[in-house]
């Protein structure tokens, strides 16, 4: 049996009281049964692979835990690493990290040349806990399992607010806006922004002075720095 430790690395201490709610011990088990119609042709298929659903827990060292980055749910077209907006090395960047990685060259780099790390394995390294609303989805149809992961996103936010300060929250999108009333903006920092997405529909520039907004109040309150 996989340990909660194996699942969630250094969080699993913060996860325990999460894992018990008698709603989320249902719902993950409804998701592992979905896998395991997936995986034996049965069912539809869902991303990311289950191996690597609590991955963005299991790159994010919670001692180090200064961001979190809250979108929608996993790319539906089989993409999806469990790191919300990865993509792996060697593959066509994703729509929205190809809009993120322009303004991260736009405000941070002064649009030069820099080392993009498309897994964002080193931004989860470094705190920046990179989350969707929901962990898993069918294939070809996005929000759809939304439901399932909206108990665990509530109650993982609501803790977090709780029990840490100074957190900058970047919630883009309106999936993500929705989970606003569950962090404590008196203590942390919430910073607002669309989808990276909306722009490929809209035609609009995504403007995001996250990045930033981050390594400014990071640099006042703490002396830190992310590489982005």
């Amino acid at each position: 049996m996989t340990t909660l430790k194996e699942m969630v690395g250094d969080w699993d201490l913060f996860m325990r009281e999460i894992f018990n709610d008698p709603l989320i011990i249902n719902n993950l088990n409804t998701i592992n049964t979905y896998y395991k119609y997936s995986n034996n042709g049965t069912g539809s298929i869902i991303y990311p692979e289950q191996i690597n659903v609590f991955k963005a827990f299991q790159e994010c060292p919670y001692e180090k835990l200064s961001v979190v980055i809250l979108l929608q749910d996993p790319y539906h077209n089989g993409s999806a690493t469990g790191i919300a907006m990865a993509n792996e090395v060697g593959t066509k960047l994703s729509p929205s990290l190809r809009i993120v990685k322009d303004i991260i060259s736009k405000t941070i780099y002064n649009r030069e040349e820099f080392n993009f790390d498309p897994t964002l394995v080193s931004w989860a390294n470094q705190g920046v806990l990179l989350l969707n609303t929901a962990l898993t989805v069918y294939k070809g149809k996005p929000g759809s399992h939304k439901d399932l992961w909206n108990a665990f996103t509530k109650a993982v936010l609501k803790k977090l607010s709780e029990i840490n300060s100074g957190i900058i929250y970047c919630l883009w999108g309106n999936f993500a806006q929705e989970y606003i009333p569950l962090i404590n903006s008196l203590s942390n920092t919430i910073l607002l922004a669309k989808h990276p997405v909306a722009s490929v529909y809209s035609g609009i520039p995504w403007e995001c002075d996250h990045f930033v907004k981050i390594n400014k109040q990071l640099k006042d309150f703490n002396n830190l720095n992310i590489i982005w």
